[in-house]
């Protein structure tokens, strides 16, 4: 089914609309409501719907507004419409410029609703029908220029065809590959197993970067790989980062519209010099297993994460790495899997003896990050006893399989602690900037240096209520109690706890106490 939000200052409308229209008959639901474009603007950063329903005249933030930055910020390929009670041929003209797809007048009846819904399902069905049939699409990709410019930009990933400065640069040149920057990072997009028409899925990627430089995506193996550019200053990495995940976000909003699910996505390292870039892909790689981990989390970046050793295996594939991600992310199901797969691949080479040194390293060497000695995991039990007793390989391996479940749980309880720091430092961070204005997502994600969707995701998970719910808590808490001990105009206490309008203040405060700030002063007065 597909998703629609509605938006519009007048509950009755709202509410009419929702009850009387036949949204399933169409294969539509509301996700969701909102009063006005700011609280509207608010949900779709969270969620982005198929199909968004707006008024143009609304409080805080009008329609048109909320659309622009909709488009700017969000997703440019929600489907809009705007139900308006005025026949004004500027919001026609504007409507048309911010694409929206339809422009109907109020009052709206059932029937009208029918149209525009069974009109709205048709786009839809058509655009994900669309990337389906990549018949003619196919055609373009046997010119063989195309096929070279491939196999350069999977040369510069793969560590195996070094190519030296000139050619990189004589070859960029040739394939119009934009690689004269100073700053470079590699992306992975995971397709999922079921078969998808592989031109369909670039021809999306490639709409979804249409118009942004230093952006260079290209398949391989099952994936579609994009080297990011930038010709910023190593210091301004962190920003570079930021714009990487910004582009990502707004290309999965596309992916979630045209394949109605999202796909998986890993960033690596950033790098100084184009010759570095296997170490970048191999990093990316390394990001996009975690999504196996954390599958509420379809962005990861490999800063996002906790990086394994120093020394671990360059082939983040290997027995080795699955193992320490398994004990270190991964549940007891995942620990034992890794435990078995590990015997299985290394004793048909190997001693048990040999084998057992092996896995028993890993795991000291898991203890040890976390702050625990191998040898207290058995709580109470001798471990040297007990491997003097491993004389066998099902005994070796029923051993190693449960000190690998007890790291596993001591790695689990560390990384929910760690979780906990985090989402408190934020909440600490809030407290001191509540009263900016133009303080939020971005300006907090920076200072704690984690991406605005690994944010979201874990403070939701920890708090049960997204960010800017909570911001808005705080905000209201501090100006309750303004009012009932100070004698500041409302417009004052307004600014002094982060509202920039006095009017949007007044909104939201009776939306969420129930009352007026004049009438929650007079009753504590």
């Amino acid at each position: 089914m597909y998703t629609i939000l509605l938006v519009d200052d007048e509950d009755e409308v709202r509410k009419s609309i929702k009850e009387l229209t036949p949204w399933a008959e169409y294969d539509f639901y509301v996700i969701g409501e909102a009063s006005n474009g700011r609280e509207a603007l608010d949900f779709v950063s969270e969620t982005v719907p198929d199909v968004i329903i707006t008024d143009i005249r609304m409080p805080y933030l009008d329609g048109i507004q909320f659309i622009e930055e909709v488009r700017k910020s969000i997703s440019p390929s929600v489907d809009v419409i705007i139900l308006s009670g005025y026949d004004e041929f500027t919001f026609a003209q504007t409507a048309m410029r911010l694409n929206v797809a339809e422009y109907v007048l109020k009052p709206v009846n059932v029937s009208s609703m029918r149209d525009v819904l069974k009109r709205a399902k048709e786009r839809l069905d058509s655009d994900r029908a669309k990337v389906m049939d990549s018949v003619q699409l196919e055609a373009f990709y046997k010119d063989a220029i195309e096929v070279y410019k491939e196999k350069f930009l999977v040369s510069l990933i793969t560590p195996t065809r070094r190519l030296d400065s000139a050619v990189i640069e004589e070859k960029a040149k040739t394939y119009g590959v934009p690689l004269s920057s100073s700053l470079f990072s590699v992306a992975i997009i995971d397709l999922p197993s079921e078969k998808l028409s592989s031109v369909a899925v670039e021809e999306v990627i490639d709409e979804g970067f249409e118009g942004e430089d230093g952006i260079i995506p290209f398949q391989y193996e099952n994936q579609v790989v994009i080297i990011f550019t930038s010709g910023m200053q190593k210091s301004f990495s962190p920003l570079f980062s930021k714009q990487i995940y910004r582009s990502l976000s707004l290309l999965q909003s596309r992916v979630i519209h045209y394949f109605s699910k999202p796909f998986n996505m890993g960033i690596g390292e950033i790098v100084t010099d184009v010759k570095a870039l296997p170490g970048s892909y191999r990093s990316a790689l390394e990001a996009l297993n975690y999504t196996q981990l954390y599958p509420e989390q379809h962005i990861i970046s490999i800063s996002d994460v906790e990086t394994l050793e120093s020394d671990r295996p360059s082939d983040p594939g290997d027995l080795r790495t699955e193992l320490v991600l398994a004990v270190k992310f991964g549940g007891q199901e995942d620990t034992e899997k890794a435990v078995q797969a590990f015997f299985r691949g290394i004793t048909e080479t190997a001693s048990v003896q040999n084998t057992v040194i092996s896995v028993l390293s890993i795991i000291s060497e898991i203890c040890t990050s976390y702050g625990r000695n191998v040898a207290t995991l058995l709580e109470g039990e001798d471990l040297f006893l007990e491997l003097s007793h491993a004389n066998s390989l099902s005994r070796s391996e029923s051993l190693m399989t449960k000190l690998a479940i007890r790291a596993n749980e001591e790695a689990n309880g560390a990384r929910e602690n760690s979780h906990i720091q985090f989402v408190e430092k934020a909440k600490m961070i809030i407290k001191e900037r509540y009263n900016d204005p133009v303080f939020g997502l971005d300006q907090l994600t920076d200072e704690i240096s984690v991406s605005p969707a690994y944010f979201s995701t874990t403070f939701k998970k920890e708090t049960g209520i997204s960010f800017v719910q909570y911001l808005t808590s705080v905000r209201l808490e501090k100006a309750k109690e303004m009012l009932k001990n100070s004698d500041a105009k409302t417009y004052e206490i307004a600014e002094k706890s982060g509202f920039s309008e006095p009017n949007y203040f007044s909104f939201i405060f009776r939306k969420n106490i129930g009352m007026s700030p004049s009438q929650y002063r007079a009753n504590y007065r």
